[in-house]
């Protein structure tokens, strides 16, 4: 580390600092509680934002070429400055500038925090140094964060945060992240990161201290009783075959896995009956899953299936061998299938009139005000507004992070009648962006994530790209579900700038060496 240090370019350096006091200092850092959390962690991210200044000042100093920069622009690249432009003339038609530029009437994420964003992307992939230490302390935070998760599950409150909290709004905040979903959302960027290093890494030292870390990651997701978080889980439990089972150390490593994953589930069901007293009640799938009385045996199933998996390969001698290339689209099709079958429950549920077939998971299947904590309405509502827009708002949106306005101007009276609250957000990242920033930005943003995923998953050998490119899809998933916001999108796009470093390192080095 000490040779890294040395020879790095002050732009680099600076870049390096930066990326430390996100990837460490956002998640754990806490000033009043729960009181103003969401507020320090804004304004600490664009503290460390600000460190990146000298750094762009030193290449601005360099002269650099305009030309050569668009050269340098992936598809992907392409598409987030398109998401930019698109935000900042949304900003400027909306008829809400101040406030689209501050976010302050939503959760900060106005044009502002969006640009932050945008310039810390590019200064992190052109500037950042690729090195592990740096993925080794975002898991090292992220430890710490789960650790104090499952504290709070015991109702130890260590730190007091919940002292003055009523007691049944304190389930809803947890560890050092606030809100559950808040600290869903960031345990979601720490599972996909380390499900990928796990599943791809070579070494079985590093592999088994990354398993540890992967049981701790669906512990702590587990005992946040955020539903939020099962999203995560079928994103690593569904899409990593397609990068592991290219050969039989993928696929025991993929047995493990979601060994790993049964283990932490029964940990946690064994808690909640034996601990009942103690633990925090538990919620939502949580409890569909406690109510099952023969998942132990699934558990140990599994167990012994993956045991019997790796002493078959080590008898054979086959611990290396590759595996067909059908396996893949075997389970490719698999996915397609199970894809086809959610969707026939959700028709049958819906529009046949069957919602009763379903029974525990009735709420889940059925679509409508209530579902997902009132998100079904929510989710009306903002469309329902949408389409009152005039066709300028239409195409650009009523401008960033401005929900709340809407909500307030046209849906209070309704809202504080049917639930006692007001909507600042609609509780689903795309469909926010669709109504403040407009149908292109939106398309532009979830290219830009989608290209960049696919990017970094080209090179599925490396285990840092894998990894990044799988905290950055498991984040995606829970958005559907969940808000923008800097406790933890920050975080997310920090994550996916050292992947897209990564990805970028692999040619630079090619290219050497072609000189050489």
């Amino acid at each position: 580390m000490r040779n890294y240090i040395k020879a790095l370019k002050p732009s680099e350096l600076i870049t390096a600092i930066h990326v430390i006091a996100v990837l460490v200092g956002v998640p754990l850092v806490v000033h009043d509680a729960y009181y103003d959390i969401g507020v320090t962690k804004y304004y600490y991210y664009c503290g460390a934002a600000a460190l990146l200044i000298p750094a762009l000042f030193i290449g601005l100093i360099n002269k650099p070429s305009v030309k050569g920069f668009v050269k340098t622009l992936s598809t992907a690249e392409k598409a987030l400055l398109v998401y930019w432009a698109v935000s900042a003339l949304s900003t400027l038609f909306s008829p809400y500038r101040f406030e689209s530029f501050w976010g302050n009437e939503g959760r900060f994420t106005g044009l502002f925090l969006m640009s932050i964003y945008v310039l810390a992307y590019f200064t992190i992939t052109r500037y950042y140094k690729p090195h592990p230490f740096f993925i080794y302390a975002c898991l090292l935070a992220g430890t710490v964060v789960f650790m104090l998760g499952i504290t709070d599950f015991f109702n130890l409150n260590l730190f007091h945060f919940k002292d003055e909290i009523l007691a049944e709004h304190a389930p809803i905040f947890m560890s050092t992240m606030g809100n559950i979903n808040f600290y869903s959302g960031y345990g979601a960027i720490i599972l996909g990161l380390t499900a990928g290093l796990y599943a791809t890494w070579g070494k079985k030292g590093g592999a088994a201290a990354f398993f540890l870390i992967l049981t701790l990651s669906f512990t702590g997701l587990l005992v946040g009783n955020s539903d939020n978080a099962y999203l995560s889980f079928a994103v690593v439990v569904g899409f990593l075959p397609l990068c592991l089972f290219r050969t039989r150390k993928g696929i025991r490593r993929y047995l493990m896995l979601v060994s790993s994953l049964l283990l932490a589930l029964t940990m946690v069901k064994f808690c909640d009956i034996r601990f009942a007293d103690i633990v925090l009640p538990p919620d939502g799938l949580r409890r569909v899953i406690d109510g099952w009385d023969n998942f132990l045996y699934v558990c140990l199933a599994f167990w012994i299936l993956t045991a019997a998996v790796y002493i078959m390969d080590y008898r054979n001698q086959k611990q290396e061998g590759c595996v067909a290339e059908r396996i893949r689209i075997i389970w490719g099709i698999f996915l397609v299938l199970a894809a086809l079958a959610v969707m026939a429950v959700l028709i049958d549920a819906n529009l046949l009139g069957h919602a009763d077939r379903y029974g525990s998971v009735k709420n889940y299947v059925v679509f409508n005000n209530d579902w997902g904590t009132h998100r079904g309405y929510v989710w009306r509502k903002a469309v329902e507004n949408y389409m009152k827009f005039p066709f300028l708002q239409k195409l650009l949106g009523h401008g960033p992070d401005t929900y709340g306005i809407i909500s307030m101007l046209n849906d209070v009276h309704e809202s504080a009648g049917l639930y006692g609250e007001l909507f600042d957000s609609v509780h689903n990242e795309y469909l926010q962006f669709f109504v403040t920033i407009g149908p292109v930005g939106t398309i532009a943003y979830i290219v830009f994530l989608a290209l960049s995923i696919r990017d970094m998953l080209m090179d599925h050998l490396n285990p840092f790209t894998v990894g990044t490119a799988f905290a950055i899809l498991c984040y995606s998933a829970q958005a559907v579900v969940s808000i923008n916001q800097p406790s933890t999108t920050c975080i997310m796009w920090t994550v996916l700038a050292l992947g897209i470093a990564e990805c970028r390192k692999a040619p630079q080095k090619e290219e050497k060496d072609s000189h050489e």
